[in-house]
């Protein structure tokens, strides 16, 4: 078996190999984790306008997160900047981030390796800085600092985010959570298997307001109901199935939340967002699409990362 070590250092070798300029350092204050730094021809045309927009997340939902908030500073690099990345090292056998009780675990480190290099080849190409060591650190908060985000997005992230992070941003701090919070269902680090536990026959997809306690901010907008039953009506057990299923709104969503914010930003009043009718931003098509049954026979061709999901689900 090799060596989870091993892992680590073959990421790093890739992430080199495929850009010799960019700088990639341990962070030995937080014990785990490393600085990443784009090369200097990686999107050199990346401008520092715009709404200052710090991405937390990893694995396909934070990935799809961050594809939202990328294609908004691609049609507008004007009005949208995204600043940096913080991501999962589910490599690092000294990392801390709940890797036993979350999606980490149905994966093996092979398949972890694929996932974090993906998120943050794209992040660095597109010429974004990104940290995956610990966030309750003084490194971080003097990263924080140096990146002044004004808003911050977070996706699938296994640390603990205390009250300095979550009251640094001016416009606020949003976690997109897969499952229906406003009715009190799934919140924590097994949203399918609160479905599956209660044979449930749709689910809504959540963003909330990040507080202390585990997803338990205020609600903000939740998704068009999303149907987690097969053909028939019967249930399924397969949560990384159920999974791929209730990602289908996240980039809509995530991509209505930022465009308010930055609505917010330019008419030069920055503030949290309490409430959206995210539910609106989807056409009748997307809704049948929702609320179609789950079709095992296209696991891992519902998203847009269906190559990196083949024989995986999620």
């Amino acid at each position: 078996m090799q060596d989870p070590k091993d892992y680590e250092q073959d990421l790093l070798a890739r992430l080199k190999l495929d850009n010799p300029g960019r700088e990639i350092s341990p962070l030995p204050e937080c014990g785990w984790g490393h600085s990443l730094i784009p090369a200097p021809d990686e999107n050199p045309e990346k401008t520092d306008k715009g709404l200052r927009v710090l991405v937390i997340g990893s694995w396909t939902l934070g990935m799809l997160a961050f594809e939202a908030i990328r294609a908004l500073e691609g049609e507008r690099p004007d009005r949208v900047n995204i600043v940096g990345l913080v991501t999962d090292d589910p490599l690092d056998p000294q990392a801390r981030i709940s890797e036993h009780k979350r999606f980490w675990h149905y994966y093996g480190k092979h398949r972890q390796e694929v996932y974090e290099l993906h998120i943050l080849e794209e992040a660095l190409h597109f010429g974004v800085p990104c940290f995956t060591g610990e966030v309750k650190s003084g490194l971080f908060r003097s990263l924080l600092a140096k990146w002044k985000p004004e808003a911050v997005v977070v996706a699938g992230f296994g640390q603990l985010i205390d009250a300095p992070i979550i009251r640094y941003p001016d416009c606020g701090i949003y976690n997109v959570h897969p499952a229906d919070l406003r009715h009190g269902h799934g919140a924590g680090p097994k949203p399918w298997e609160d479905l599956v536990e209660r044979r449930a026959e749709t689910t809504r997809l959540t963003i909330h307001q990040v507080s202390e306690e585990i997803d338990s901010g205020p609600v903000v907008g939740v998704s068009p109901p999303i149907n987690v039953r097969l053909a028939e009506g019967e249930c399924t057990d397969d949560v990384r199935l159920i999974g791929e299923k209730t990602f289908m709104p996240v980039k809509t969503m995530v991509g209505e939340l930022v465009r308010g914010l930055c609505r917010n930003w330019e008419c030069g009043r920055p503030c949290r967002i309490n409430r959206m009718d995210l539910e609106s931003c989807f056409s009748s098509a997307e809704r049948d699409a929702l609320m179609r049954p789950i079709d095992p026979g296209k696991r891992g061709t519902l998203l847009p990362l269906s190559s990196l999901c083949a024989g995986d689900s999620v």
